[in-house]
């Protein structure tokens, strides 16, 4: 199996213990990249704009989803937990998008990204720096359980979609990440959940305090990879080009 944080022809140490081996113009979405964005997305669906970093960010109610590995799932990863019934009691704001290059630049006054693009994501992130830029906002990372509910969009089921209709993988991204909200979105709105690049959590792994996890998978990643159940467990210092993030808060101002 390739590598999944290789880069190029340079392969890196990948980080996990579950058996794994340039300035950008600081501005908004435009006008019309966001008319494009909402004209994909259900009408009943509750957003907000950040005045922060000017992103946008969907409600998401309480409820439960089901996660983990179905006995008859021939494509289920090894790491993934067993079937269990997850319980979300609280609801939450979640960004939309995958936080971009444009919003990164306007926070945090940089941009370590390979592959510029102002409506790319923001990749090369480490976990600090990614926590860095949510309290900045007034949020925080996710944990694990509310990504996966968030990703699902009430769907159970490993993915929300047909891959190649919802994400940018090993089959399709020309190995670079891509704009976002250029694939379909799920039942709650949001956009790249599985694909272009991985988005890391709160949780820290029980194997390793040191360990963070990331959800998702990437561009570079081949499909079985993008299963909301999969978790991968890098240093929580990883930079790598298919690392980004997006944050959430129980309550916007």
């Amino acid at each position: 199996m390739r590598n999944r944080f290789s880069v190029s022809n340079r392969p890196i140490v990948r980080g996990s213990c579950l058996g794994l081996a340039a300035l950008i113009v600081i501005h908004a979405a435009p006008v019309a990249v966001r008319s494009k964005i909402n004209s994909r997305i259900n009408s009943k669906i509750i957003s907000k704009i950040n005045s922060h970093d000017h992103l946008t960010y969907l409600w998401i109610s309480p409820g439960s989803y089901l996660t983990g590995c179905q006995p008859d799932d021939k494509e289920c990863i090894g790491w993934e937990r067993p079937r269990q019934r997850i319980t979300i009691e609280q609801g939450f704001w979640i960004g939309q998008t995958e936080v971009t290059q444009a919003a990164y630049q306007r926070i945090m006054n940089s941009n370590p990204s390979r592959y510029q693009g102002p409506q790319r994501p923001a990749e090369q992130i480490d976990w600090y720096s990614a926590t860095n830029y949510c309290k900045r906002v007034g949020m925080r990372l996710p944990t694990e359980f509310e990504w996966e509910y968030a990703a699902l969009g009430k769907v159970q089921a490993p993915r929300y979609g047909e891959l190649n209709q919802i994400a940018w993988y090993d089959g399709n991204s020309d190995d670079r990440t891509h704009d976002v909200a250029q694939k379909q979105p799920n039942a709650y709105g949001l956009f790249d959940m599985l694909g272009n690049v991985w988005e890391w959590v709160e949780d820290v792994c029980t194997c390793d305090p040191k360990r963070r996890l990331m959800k998702g998978g990437s561009f570079y990643n081949i499909s079985r990879d993008l299963r909301v159940p999969n978790r991968e467990t890098p240093l929580d210092t990883l930079q790598h080009r298919n690392i980004g993030f997006r944050c959430v808060a129980n309550s916007l101002p």
